[in-house]
């Protein structure tokens, strides 16, 4: 034989011995990826379904949550071609692959919490999953990522404070729309690429959750406006042959290990608050109400926050009120579908609520 076949097909065999052929029969092996920070919400929820799914004794998976393997864009990339297998992603992660999805981050579609729970449980959920079936995935359930809001080097109560500035955002249509229709200059960036932006100056500010912004670029920014101008749901996602591959008692481990979407996004949303509370009072404290530090950019200047009033809100939302349609000519598929979608869901929790029900 000659060397070179030879070693072409030990690469072969090692190829194979990776992808799991040596494993014991029967176990269920795969990565989890995501992007969660450290003391978060999203880092408990991992470590709580790690621990629930390490109950099945047949299912082993290897953990990079923390952004080991790269951007959501990377890691969805891996998902979809089998070399992961669990992740938890940002609506606007997906959208990189189901351009559909950016619809739902259109500026000012939602009123509520509430109203976003309604629409997305009763009326996205199967539309969701048949556009991510497309892309050799499946959805487990909807998480949480919150409002997206802006950070500055100044407020932006007034739209018109906003021109020109340097913005940065992901390379979500939805997030780039809505600056360019702003008068601001969007720059696409990704998670990793942000705090070397913002130390150079490359960027002025940029759009975030509450906290996310907490844990990641607070001390760069003077001034944080609750916009509240877009709400990004995230989502527990599978590789579906991964997935189908598996027995059904390994699957029921996987369906029930994260626990329900409303504790999911509970654990979020309380810290959310919490954090929101932080901001307004300038410091953070610990669960006795201890101050833990001041809250001060690196050059330490104070830390502003801002709400909008009801005519502030209604000038932000009449600057950016073409951004919908913009995004259902240009992205196409079922984009208009999903508005659709999204516009009858919307119509019904109206509805429950005149009615005095519970949405």
């Amino acid at each position: 034989m000659r060397r070179r076949h030879f070693l072409g097909l030990a690469g072969a065999a090692a190829t194979l011995a990776a992808c799991g052929e040596s494993r014991p029969a029967g176990e269920l092996y795969g990565r989890a990826v995501a992007q969660a920070p450290p003391r978060t919400p999203w880092d408990a929820q991992w470590s709580n379904f790690a621990q629930n799914v390490a109950q099945n004794p047949t299912i082993r998976l290897d953990y990079f949550t923390k952004a080991e393997l790269g951007d959501e864009e990377r890691m969805l990339h891996d998902l979809r071609r089998g070399r992961s297998h669990i992740g938890g992603m940002s609506l606007q992660g997906l959208a990189s692959s189901m351009p559909e999805l950016t619809i739902a981050m259109a500026p000012y579609l939602f009123d509520s919490r509430e109203e976003v729970d309604f629409v997305y449980d009763e009326y996205l959920f199967d539309i969701v999953d048949e556009l991510a079936a497309a892309q050799n995935l499946k959805l487990l359930q909807w998480v949480e990522v919150g409002w997206t809001h802006m950070f500055a080097d100044r407020p932006l109560t007034d739209p018109d404070a906003a021109a020109g500035l340097r913005m940065r955002t992901s390379p979500n249509a939805a997030a780039r729309y809505f600056c360019e229709a702003a008068g601001m200059d969007a720059i696409p960036l990704g998670i990793a690429d942000v705090i070397p932006a913002l130390q150079t100056g490359l960027v002025q500010g940029g759009l975030s959750s509450v906290v996310f912004h907490f844990f990641a670029t607070l001390d760069l920014a003077t001034d944080f406006t609750l916009t509240r101008h877009s709400y990004d749901t995230g989502a527990i996602v599978i590789n579906k042959a991964w997935y189908d591959g598996a027995t059904d008692a390994q699957r029921a481990t996987l369906d029930g290990a994260w626990g329900s979407a409303a504790s999911a996004r509970m654990g979020v949303r309380i810290l959310e608050d919490v954090v929101t509370g932080w901001l307004r009072e300038g410091v953070q404290r610990d669960r006795e109400g201890n101050v833990v530090r001041p809250l001060r950019t690196t050059s330490g200047s104070e830390i502003s926050i801002h709400d909008l009033t009801p005519d502030q809100r209604a000038a932000w939302k009449a600057r950016t009120v073409n951004v919908i349609d913009r995004l259902v000519d240009t992205i196409g598929g079922r984009s208009a579908e999903v508005y659709e979608q999204i516009l009858a869901g919307k119509a019904a929790f109206a509805a429950r609520a005149a009615e005095g029900g519970e949405a």
